[in-house]
């Protein structure tokens, strides 16, 4: 019977989930110190806990079953000669993974690197260097499986909860539990019995030693019950075997039929109409028997589907019986690519089948392609078993930016894009490959947890922001080694069209007038920056010049600058803006679009009302739904009153100093309000409210405090102007409302109160200071809880008579005169105005799994002071700075001792930190606690990135970068077929362009004019690069007898091959030797091989990896010897020579020629240059 699935969990602890800080380092060492020394377990505990590992571990990418996510787990020494550490295989994760381990006693601190995971049952190995081990003498734990019996006495030891080291007792109670279930979607483990004991294991004891009163270990700690005492240990008879190989340097076979079998207890057995005679059989032949094994589930087109069924009995399995999973899974893992055969009784029937045994290796994928931010790959056993579809397609482990906004989630299933099918990853990768940035493609999908819908959505092609590569897994370095797949052919070119404007009914009244100005906006965000955490916003803008193009729109919609803007006009037409400019307190942004992109499309310029809308009035709500259908409503304004966000617990944007328009029956959708002619009063805006379920509140906004922003900037693009900003100037206070009466108990006069209840009849507020922006003169000159009373002279009671006492934009004033009430006391203060920013963030660095930016507005806002330093704005999951606890929102004032009060001397410092080293970052929170955080680097996973802002001052930046794109991939295409430093293909090489400035004139963007200049400088930067020479390497399999395998290596010696793998063949007096070899030293390999072993031996080569030819083809210090092999230092500038000379070519190479003539007079005046 099986456990709910959120009863039961494996026991490895999530480090997010448990934060106790690490304060007890020397638990073990004085744990050996203080153990009771009259215990009879005494000498037991001291071996074992020499012999343990806590390890912390990050999965750093999600993959199959796993998200990607940091942990921590428990191992131990199995084979201390080697270093290799057994542990579960959900902490060596199916997936890449970093693993640090801290040895029991010593508490010296090793790089784990995985070699091995199951692909089914829950264990795997790690392996340390033990040259490393500097301070301890090393122990390995025995494994004894068959000293497992209910009633022993046991200790489980190991880093339970994150406490370094806990011993557990407990009594095995059970020998024979089915295998825990996780959950769906979930790791799982099958085939197998589990043991069971009360022994209360919790998070991070994943992996612990199950050890006896000798030491010995019977089994490993995996799971336990949430609501119980009980813990599942896994039987270490599988782990014994797979060891033994991993020592000999063999490989692991393994082989399934893709079914699962489960054990019945004999009276289970009988519903099934199990024969007399079979369970005679069984009893007689084994006398303590229970039960036996019957097919659970099959996995559809699988070897065993068609020929075993849900329900069969297995009664033999090669005329052996067989009535546990030991037995099976041992004549399964030898016998890999051939037949075996069950006697099964079905029904009433026996019956004798046979099943072709599949490599289960062939079907736990080992590599996977990062596309967008996502990772997809081949759909494991794991997962289809689970869901019961066959283990074929495309699965998704971790959507990303580009297939998540497609509807695409994790754990679905690709069936095509761009309506080619895509079966596997290697087909996915050809579709892929040839499909350009930007270009919308459907894409056909269902979701494993519901496999009778199938989906089709657009999705656009995202191949600027993020990479895409491919990575394989390297067992022998612990690595997923990437590979950069081709760049995308180009950027989509966007074809105009046009499309036929809405008509709508006459009872739609001022609909008619106002939907052909409304258009559906949506924001695109790649990443997580200004403190905004989601990925798609959408409203709906107002188009206010359709001539120049310019749009008025929310900035719910909009909340940060870095992204993707989409506009949907007509609900026919989909184009791509540009946000221009973005106003820090009020909640309006001006987004720019291509009007030729619109083709013949009736968009007409939003018509707007001078008339200032007062409580009471009639007005008309025209609106957009998200399927972009009108809707209309005759309503009344029922308040003018401010509209005061709260603070979000992370700083973002949020409207202030805003007068809003409430309506009695308002819409709950974005648009606009009018009169009965159609005439817009105000904008029927999202106002974002940093609520949990992230629903915006929606009032009605002024057109009074955009039309000057816009108005500047249609004019600016009018006369042609290269930059677009508006300088728009204010205080930098945020204020709010105050009735007269507390204002009187703060002091105000009555000749004050007279002139404020002058200003305005019907309302009666004052102006309170709530906040102050931090580095500001307003925060050095007004105070918190200061009344405003008036500016120069005038009594300001109203946010836009502050507004309007700046001055209209391009002739704002640079000071005004202000009078407060502070403390009871009227003061006056001679004020600076400060500058608004016109953009969010535009430039953001990663590194170690963290996004690093400058502070941006809001943080300014929400702080009185600011620290100095880098911002910390997200931490990413399952990366190197969660795991080391560099926190989010925090300030980075110094790394490795440095000052980094900027993006510029961030960058230059973590650039000089070697990978594998501690980046010690000093931090400051928002509270001004100062915390020193130790983060290793990984170069590998989580290298050093930046994302900018193109500086092109061009509203449609991509127009001029389209017009050159195709004459700067002929020429990379030419560099990467024939590149001059030997006429030969170059590979694994990324040419980063820096600093390029395009011609205006398109007679000088010619491929004339690109191809050769951009040539030139990819040669030149190529060969100052300290280039190496790669060659082609054939993985060679042998055939020959045992006498003969001494020949077969002395061959390879002398060809400078590299055996691999030797190992017997069963059934036959035959070696199979695996070796790898250098394509160039192959030639003649079979001849020799036959000549050496007197024809007893053949061979097959099939082409493998390329690998580095050792030296340095351009060091002209090397001197070769003709006639004489080279040695193996040599052998770069030797295949280099040989080459140019059997070209034509000379022997060295010129890097000058390269250079153009101003560079060659800088270099000459270097001391020690490239001459």
């Amino acid at each position: 019977m099986y456990e709910p699935e959120s009863l039961v969990k494996t026991r490895e602890n999530d480090v997010e989930e448990n934060a106790a800080e690490d304060v007890d380092d020397a638990s073990a060492p004085q744990a050996l110190n203080d153990l009771y020394t009259k215990s009879p377990w005494e000498q037991t505990l001291k071996r074992v806990i020499c012999g343990l590992v806590s390890i912390r571990n990050i999965a750093v990418r999600s993959f199959d079953t796993e998200k990607q996510r940091t942990s921590q787990a428990s191992g131990f020494i199995v084979d201390k000669t080697l270093g290799i550490v057994l542990t579960n295989r959900h902490v060596v994760q199916p997936g890449p993974t970093i693993a640090e381990g801290i040895l029991g006693e010593s508490k010296e601190e090793v790089r784990l690197i995985p070699i091995y995971r199951d692909p089914v049952h829950d264990f795997g190995f790690l392996k340390f260097d033990v040259k490393e081990i500097m301070y301890m003498s090393l122990h390995e734990i025995p494994l004894c499986p068959d000293k497992a019996r209910v009633g022993i006495d046991i200790r489980v030891v190991g880093n339970n909860a994150g406490e370094k080291l806990s011993i557990l007792s407990g009594i095995l109670a059970r020998l024979d539990r089915q295998a825990p279930q996780y959950g769906v979607g979930r790791y799982n483990d099958w085939n197998t019995f589990y043991y069971q004991a009360a022994s209360m294991t919790s998070g991070g004891s994943s992996g612990s030693p199950v050890i006896n009163i000798d030491g010995e270990a019977i089994a490993v700690n995996a799971g336990g019950h949430t609501s119980a005492a009980s813990s599942f240990f896994l039987p270490l008879d599988r782990v014994v075997r797979a060891l033994s190989l991993i020592k000999s340097n063999h490989l692991v076979p393994r082989g399934t039929i893709q079914t699962t079998f489960v054990f019945k207890t004999f009276d289970e057995l009988k519903r099934l109409s199990l024969d007399t005679t079979v369970e005679e059989d069984i009893r007689k032949s084994f006398p303590q028997a229970t039960g036996m094994l019957s097919i659970q589930r099959v996995v559809p087109k699988g070897t065993a589907d068609g020929i075993l069924a849900s329900g069969d009995i297995i009664y033999k399995l090669n005329g052996m019986r067989v009535l546990a999973f030991i037995p099976i899974e041992e004549v399964l893992d030898d016998s890999v690519g051939r037949l075996v055969n069950f006697t099964i009784q079905r029904g009433t029937r026996l019956m004798d089948v046979n099943v072709f045994v599949q490599d289960l290796h062939s079907v736990t994928p080992d590599r996977f392609v990062e596309v967008s931010g996502g990772i997809v790959h081949n759909l494991s056993y794991q997962m289809a078993r689970t869901f019961m579809v066959p283990v074929a397609g495309l699965y998704v482990a971790s959507p990303g930016y580009m297939l998540f906004l497609a509807g695409v989630t994790r754990k679905c299933i690709v069936l095509s894009v761009a309506n080619q099918p895509t079966p596997d990853l290697n087909t996915f990768i050809k579709v892929f490959r040839n499909l350009n940035d930007n270009e919308r493609v459907p894409v056909r999908f269902y979701a494993l947890s519901d496999i009778n819908t199938t989906r089709v959505s657009l999705m656009q092609v995202d191949r600027r922001y993020h990479s895409f590569r491919l990575a394989i897994r390297n067992d022998e370095s612990g690595l997923w080694n990437y590979t950069a797949l081709p760049p995308c052919p180009g950027v989509a070119l966007i074809k105009p069209h046009s499309a036929n404007p809405l008509t709508l009914e006459e009872t739609m009244g001022p609909a008619r007038v106002v939907v052909p100005s409304l258009v559906q906006v949506v924001f695109h965000l790649p990443f997580h920056v200004d403190g905004v955490l989601g990925t798609v916003y959408t409203s709906v803008g107002v188009v206010i010049d359709a001539e120049v193009g310019l749009l008025v729109v929310d900035r719910y919609a909009i909340p940060t600058s870095l992204g993707d803007v989409l506009l949907t006009f007509a609900n026919s037409i989909i184009i791509p803006g540009k946000i221009l400019y973005l106003h820090q307190v009020h909640n309006f942004a001006v987004v720019s679009y291509n009007t030729k992109l619109l083709g013949e499309t009736g968009v007409t310029s939003a018509p707007l009302s001078d008339k200032e809308l007062k409580q009471g009035d009639v007005v008309w709500m025209v609106a957009l739904t998200r399927q972009f259908t009108p809707v209309i409503r005759k309503t009344r304004v029922s308040n003018v009153h401010q509209f005061i966000v709260s603070q979000p617990p992370i700083p973002q944007y949020r409207a202030f100093n805003s007068e809003c328009y409430e309506l009695e029956t308002p819409l709950n959708h974005a648009g606009v309000v009018t009169d009965e002619a159609g005439q817009i009063q105000a904008l029927w805006s999202c106002f974002n409210k940093h609520s949990k379920s992230g629903a915006p509140a929606l009032m009605g906004l002024s057109t009074d405090l955009v039309l000057d922003v816009v108005y500047r900037i249609r004019e600016s693009i009018r006369v042609n102007v290269v930059d677009h900003d508006v300088v728009t100037k204010g205080l930098e206070i945020e204020m709010a409302y105050t009735q007269i009466a507390p204002a009187r108990v703060l002091g105000l006069s009555d000749e004050w109160v007279k002139q404020i209840e002058g200003s305005h009849l019907s309302r009666r507020n004052v102006l309170l200071i709530r906040r102050l922006t931090s580095g500001t003169a307003a925060a050095s000159l007004l105070k918190e809880g200061d009344l405003l009373l008036a500016i120069d002279g005038r009594v300001v009671t109203r946010f836009r008579d502050v507004e309007a006492a700046t001055g209209p934009l391009g002739s704002q004033r640079d000071s005004m005169e202000l009078t407060i009430l502070r403390d009871g006391s009227e003061i006056n203060v001679d004020l600076p105005l400060s500058t608004y920013t016109t953009r969010g963030t535009e430039r953001i660095v990663s590194f170690c799994g963290a996004v690093f930016q400058m502070p941006h507005k809001q943080v300014y806002q929400q702080l009185k002071e600011v620290p100095k330093g880098v911002l910390c704005s997200i931490v990413q999951h399952g990366s190197p700075a969660h795991l080391y606890g560099l926190s989010p929102m925090t300030f980075i004032q110094e790394v490795e001792s440095k000052k980094t009060e900027n993006l510029d001397q961030f960058l230059d410092v973590i650039k000089k930190i070697n990978p594998g080293t501690f980046a010690r970052f000093q931090t400051i929170s928002f509270t001004r606690y100062i915390k020193v955080v130790g983060v290793r680097v990984d170069a590998h996973y989580f290298g050093v990135s930046e994302v900018r802002r193109n500086p092109n001052p061009d509203p449609f930046e991509w127009q001029l970068h389209q017009e050159v794109q195709e004459e700067a991939a002929r020429m990379l295409h030419h560099i990467q077929l024939i590149h001059n430093f030997a006429l030969i293909a170059i590979r694994n090489v990324k040419f980063r362009i820096l600093d390029a400035t395009i011609a205006n004139e398109p007679i000088f963007r010619g491929g004339g004019q690109i191809i050769p200049t951009a040539r030139r400088v990819c040669y030149s930067s190529f060969l100052t690069a300290t280039p190496r020479i790669m060659e082609p390497v054939y993985y060679v399999e042998i055939q020959a007898p045992a006498d003969c395998v001494s020949a077969v290596y002395t061959v390879l010696a002398r060809r400078r091959g590299h055996v691999t793998q030797d190992l017997p063949k069963s059934g036959s007096p035959l070696y199979t030797v695996k070796a790898l070899i250098p394509v160039v030293d192959s030639f003649g390999f079979e001849t020799d091989l036959r000549t050496h072993t007197q024809g007893q031996a053949f061979c097959q080569q099939v082409f493998d990896h390329w690998q580095i030819v050792p030296g340095d083809p351009l060091d002209k210090t090397l001197q070769l010897r003709p006639l004489e092999p080279s040695p193996a230092q040599h052998l770069a500038r030797d295949f280099m020579v040989k080459t140019r000379r059997r070209k034509g070519l000379s022997e060295d190479v010129t890097i000058t020629k390269f250079f153009d003539d101003p560079m060659l007079i800088e270099l000459a005046k270097l001391e020690g240059g490239l001459f």
